[in-house]
């Protein structure tokens, strides 16, 4: 057997055993691509709009990106308010928690990418589109509550750790949300295959 037998063989045979863990990956990473090419389409937030590829698209977009960021903002306010935390709304854009922190939410940190993440994990795992449609909407619901847990803890960590607040900004509050999200995906599929098991 020749060596270009041997390895076509080896490849064939780890397809043939892996084919369902490679073709959700497959799927995960289309859908990734397909959104990092729509953000980049669409336009970064700092690129003015008329100097966008589309910039009616691009406008459309940015309207969906702001109704999203004042959902977070008015959110986060109200869980100030509740614990008595006097605040601010400033532009609809940042949030002024009076004598700690004012915290703003650009496009990155909305958690739509976030979204598109856990939809495409859910869609690329097998079972039927109504409970795949359910458990995506169930976690953007979930994605939402938790940004809104980082952006009231981000306050308290501007005011207490303003020398740390970089990392605590771009690493120790996003691999938090990352966890959680693969958690509740990890979650979902267990859940999922248990009650096929039981029908």
């Amino acid at each position: 057997m020749s060596l270009n037998s041997f390895i076509f063989n080896k490849i064939k045979s780890f397809v043939d055993k892996n084919r369902q863990m490679i073709f959700f990956v497959a799927r995960v990473l289309a859908i990734y691509l397909f959104w990092k090419f729509m953000v980049w389409f669409l336009g970064e937030e700092s690129q003015p709009i008329d100097e966008r590829i589309w910039p009616w698209l691009s406008y459309k977009w940015e309207i969906f990106n702001d109704w999203v960021r004042i959902a977070l903002l008015y959110s986060t306010s109200a869980i100030f308010n509740l614990f008595n935390y006097s605040n601010t709304i400033i532009d609809n854009y940042r949030l002024y928690v009076h004598n700690y922190a004012i915290i703003g939410i650009g496009n990155y940190c909305l958690g739509i990418q976030l979204w598109i993440f856990f939809a495409a994990l859910i869609s690329s795992y097998p079972g039927y589109w109504k409970n795949k449609l359910g458990y995506s909407l169930f976690g953007i619901l979930c994605i939402n509550i938790i940004n809104i847990l980082r952006l009231t803890l981000l306050v308290f960590a501007v005011k207490y750790f303003p020398e740390h607040i970089q990392f605590n900004h771009d690493y120790v509050f996003n691999v938090a949300v990352y966890a959680f999200t693969f958690a509740m995906w990890y979650y979902i599929v267990q859940k999922d295959k248990l009650e096929k098991k039981v029908s």
